[in-house]
């Protein structure tokens, strides 16, 4: 997945697991771009008998069987195992909040003069018995600077002000919540014993040179000779063999291989005493594999994607509960520098034929618990957020591109195309296809994308899925190699939610592993409503870190909604309502529920999976029955 939320965010990472007094919980992470074999179907991976007394909880990764694992966070090729469970961050951000925050390695902060003054907590430690110190957070925001963290667009420098206290001195200009939410809620620091070796007093004054001139010139800035050692830094610290995965969370690391991760209850956590589990084990699986073991008891808590008839048969499972917290929409992603979907006419023509109500029921079936919804207009945000940041009546204005086969023919032959008996050609005379691509494993969006290709076939435009490894997906968007591809996008910032796709993650990188290459290739200049003709990469991600929620949030989104609807650079077709079932058959107190089937803590789990779990059992929740 990539959401990446990170997507991708985009990628998007998702939880791993808990376990018992004298087991283990196991959980995992969801990334973009990993896939692979998972366990047989219905094996009993966890080393228990069916009907075992042992207490668990199950948790399989979505996509990231068989993948490299590295220590070193900074390791570009491996997926690194610091989450928070084993690592924290300094705080995470509330949902749908921008600017609450709940405290972890920090216990306090605030503003003065310019700097945001952190002060992380006394009496943190790290799992080697050493306390986390203000070195420790200073060394890692140095190198975090080195792969291009955004906290670095907020600031123009970082210093140690006593053993406990940091000060991030903000770039002029900068708005105060943007600059806490990208430096409390990201950055997690990472022990200076093992990396602050590379932090010399040469480097920090290439980083605060270059980030300098980056905030008034890009451009100039990768050409100045600091970039070149920071890049050649960044290599070596890369390159970095870390041998022991040394954390400050509530878990810690005891063995890790391609398919599994053990951790195990740390006791020197400041809240170990809250902790009722005796560690956590990460475990590999699918679908396949989660079900039965769901229906069986053997897993306690999931966030597997539940199809209409999975559901109900859960609906009917003894002790079943399931959680409907805040979600994130699934986006179809066009190839706007491939030909003809370069042509906006063309992709609003495919906009018109593809039934999005039919190709998300498709997938999700029509129950409110079902894990998904279609979308009607296409805004490029989340209906909860459209529900804050756009009045209706500037929805109302938008194409909702109902079906009509006759609208989408008029803008084909307006690009030349023609239609010879059932099949469309492009104005060269070859036959108009598409190929979807999509993860195998995400199941959900491979039956739309089936559905959307049956309807784009029906019409005229032969099309089919090609469902592959998540790895190979991610390549192929990143370099530009698809025709229609798949997207998550989540958060609470609306101008996040466009950035994902449109700025410099999914859309002409510019930094990282991808660098120079298209993505989704929209662009590189468009005339924006309300902005005029701009560079559409560097301009909503600067936007994402200047802009705060207020009436000029609120202009700025309107600007990206009404670009998204008429150029259609990707379609948001479904809104996911993520689905957590789990069950009180061995484990009680849960995170509580509302009538809306979710709190505050399940939307903190939605939005930040790794973070929100972790939270709920440094909280005390989910505890093991007598």
């Amino acid at each position: 997945m990539s959401l990446h939320r990170t997507v991708v965010r985009a990628r998007k990472q998702l939880l791993a697991v808990i376990a018992t007094l004298t087991a283990m919980i196991m959980l995992a992470a969801c990334t973009a771009g990993t896939a692979g074999g998972g366990a047989p179907a219905g094996g009993n991976t966890d080393g228990t008998a069916p009907g075992d007394s042992s207490k668990f909880l199950t948790f399989f990764p979505c996509c990231s069987w068989n993948t490299t694992w590295s220590f070193n966070p900074y390791n570009v090729n491996g997926l690194g195992i610091q989450n928070d469970f084993v690592t924290l961050r300094l705080a995470i951000v509330k949902s749908p909040s921008l600017t609450e925050f709940i405290p972890q390695l920090a216990d306090t902060w605030e503003i003065v003069d310019g700097k945001l003054n952190v002060h992380l907590r006394e009496d943190a430690k790290w799992q080697d018995g050493t306390p986390l110190t203000s070195k420790d957070l200073h060394d890692t925001a140095i190198l975090n600077a080195l792969r291009g963290d955004g906290f670095w667009n907020d600031i123009t420098s970082v210093d140690i002000v006593d053993d406990h206290t940091v000060a991030f001195t903000l770039k002029k200009g900068q708005p105060e919540s943007l600059a806490k939410l990208d430096i409390l809620n990201a950055i997690r620091p990472y022990p200076s014993s093992v990396y602050g070796k590379l932090v010399t007093d040469e480097l920090k004054k290439d980083v605060i040179t270059y980030y300098t001139t980056s905030h008034e010139d890009p451009v100039k800035a990768g050409k100045l000779p600091e970039f070149k050692r920071m890049s050649a830094a960044f290599k070596d610290l890369a390159a970095l063999k870390v041998e022991k995965l040394i954390g400050n969370g509530p878990f810690q690391l005891e063995n890790i291989t391609t398919k599994e991760a053990k951790l195990v209850k740390w006791d020197g956590f400041w809240e170990a005493s809250k902790i009722t589990f005796a560690g956590i084990r990460y475990l590999n699986g699918s679908t396949q594999t989660v079900y039965p073991q769901l229906f069986s008891g053997n897993v306690h808590f999931s966030n597997v994607y539940m199809p209409p008839p999975i559901l109900q048969r859960w609906k009917k499972t003894p002790d079943s509960n399931t959680a409907l917290p805040l979600a994130f929409g699934f986006t179809m992603l066009f190839n706007s520098s491939k030909k003809p979907l370069d042509s906006k006419a063309v992709r609003q023509a495919l906009a018109y034929v593809i039934p999005r109500q039919q190709i998300s029921e498709a997938a999700y079936g029509t129950d409110e618990a079902a894990g998904g919804t279609w979308k009607e207009v296409n805004t490029g945000i989340s209906p909860s957020l459209e529900a804050i940041y756009l009045d209706q009546g500037k929805i109302d204005q938008l194409n909702k591109y109902p079906i009509d086969e006759a609208k989408a023919t008029a803008l084909l032959e307006g690009e030349g195309f023609t239609k010879k008996g059932d099949q469309w050609l492009k104005p060269d005379g070859e036959p108009f296809t598409l190929t979807f691509i999509a993860n195998a494993e995400t199941t959900d969006i491979v039956t739309s994308f089936n559905s959307a290709a049956k309807a784009l076939t029906a019409f005229g435009i032969k099309s089919e899925v090609n469902a592959t490894s998540g790895a190979q997906q991610n390549a192929d968007q990143h370099n530009g190699d698809f025709d229609i591809g798949s997207g998550f996008v989540g958060g609470n910032n609306p101008l996040g939610m466009y950035n994902a796709i449109l700025g410099p993650g999914y859309n002409f990188s510019k930094l990282g592993n991808y660098a120079g290459k298209r993505g989704v290739g929209f662009g590189p200049t468009k005339n924006v409503p309300g902005l005029g003709e701009v560079d559409v990469v560097s301009t909503i991600d600067g936007q994402v870190r200047s802009i705060e929620p207020g009436p000029e949030m609120n202009a700025q989104v309107w600007n990206w909604a009404q670009l998204v609807n008429d150029e259609v650079p990707y379609i948001w077709y479904a809104t996911k309502v993520y689905q957590f079932p789990f069950s009180t058959k061995e484990f009680t107190n849960w995170p509580p529920l509302n009538d809306q089937n979710t709190s505050e803590l399940w939307d903190i789990i939605a939005a930040d999976m790794n973070g929100g779990v972790s939270l709920a059992i440094q909280q005390g929740f989910i505890t093991p029955k007598p």
